[in-house]
């Protein structure tokens, strides 16, 4: 959030929850000053109840939007990623889930930990042509494993040394050299929450990093902090990644909507949706499901329908695998998202 004279602006607006927006309409009018948001309604929702970004733009005496997209070096995946972003219904997800998987922006797998070390491998293909890649996973656990799993075959193949140790959050190691995210605003040291850096150096009472971005930010954080607010960050969920840009992304399985989206968009060179089904029809069906998944919620109306949309495939989704045997790619229920 940044102050100017006049103005309040929140970037990252669709991230923050209707109690909070309460709050920075309230500090506005008393401050006398204007209050702009900046994001995305397709991208991640906040912990909290989600619709503040879409009421400010229902009332607000001003909106713009941007419909120009420059991040890909390929024109028609630009245009895809607009169609993807705005595919709400289960015809329009399916027709955008077919031409996914025909320019070949999905990988399909027959298990979940197949889709793990089909992550882990994208890690190291792209890292080994000096690339950065985004992982987006669905779930913390899920990405908490898979940081685990490249650290580790990091420390294998002798990129990282054990012999110096820092601890993050919940006892995990950081090594030099890892990847790792700061989830703590620090005015003292000049971290911001889910930044993303490069450890660079390990003392008694502190680490050292170096920001993954090219600005080449360095900054001191100690150890203290780092036990509470560091932690690795080869991969995340969508709240970890949607402000990224990197040269590739992968998309893991049991993302929602903007789970999706997000990561289906980070990549300027390479974009891939890992699904686990069985056959390529039911990965388009399982990517379709996925888009319409957790559906922004711009008012209580929609909070209900979004609620019965939920309902309704969830029914479908029983009644299939009472014929066919277990779902593929269901939703996670109850997981769970740091912010």
């Amino acid at each position: 959030m940044l102050r100017s004279r006049d103005r309040i602006v929140v970037d990252e607006a669709g991230m923050v929850d209707l109690q909070t927006a309460n709050v920075l309409v309230e500090l506005a009018i008393e401050q006398g000053v204007g209050l702009a948001f900046v994001g995305d309604t397709h991208q991640a929702l906040p912990v909290g109840h989600a619709g503040a970004m879409g009421s400010a733009i229902r009332h607000a005496n001003a909106a713009l939007e941007l419909d120009t997209v420059h991040r890909f070096r390929d024109p028609d995946y630009a245009a895809l990623t607009l169609r993807l972003r705005d595919a709400g219904d289960r015809e329009r997800a399916l027709v955008v889930a077919g031409e996914l998987a025909e320019r070949g922006h999905v990988a399909r797998v027959d298990h979940h930990e197949a889709a793990r070390e089909r992550m882990i491998d994208a890690y190291f293909e792209w890292h080994a042509r000096g690339k950065r890649v985004t992982l987006v996973s669905g779930t913390n656990a899920e990405a908490d494993a898979i940081n685990d799993a490249i650290q580790q075959r990091r420390v294998d193949r002798g990129e990282l040394d054990v012999r110096v140790v820092a601890w993050g959050i919940g006892q995990q190691r950081i090594l030099v050299g890892d990847t790792v995210q700061t989830r703590r605003n620090d005015r003292l040291t000049g971290v911001e929450n889910r930044a993303q850096w490069i450890v660079r150096g390990i003392g008694e009472s502190f680490v050292d990093l170096v920001s993954v971005g090219d600005s080449g930010e360095v900054a001191r954080v100690t150890t203290e902090y780092a036990r509470e607010h560091l932690q690795l960050a080869y991969a995340a969920t969508v709240h970890g990644v949607q402000g990224d840009t990197a040269d590739a992304s992968v998309a893991g399985p049991d993302v929602d909507a903007a789970g999706l989206y997000v990561g289906l968009t980070r990549g300027r060179l390479s974009n891939v949706a890992v699904v686990v089904a069985r056959t390529d029809a039911a990965a388009r069906e399982c990517l379709a499901e996925s888009m319409q998944r957790g559906t922004p919620e711009l008012t209580m109306q929609d909070a209900v329908r979004a609620a019965e949309a939920e309902v309704r495939r969830a029914a479908r989704n029983r009644e299939a695998s009472m014929e066919t045997g277990p779902v593929v790619g269901a939703s996670s229920a109850g997981r769970g998202l740091r912010m």
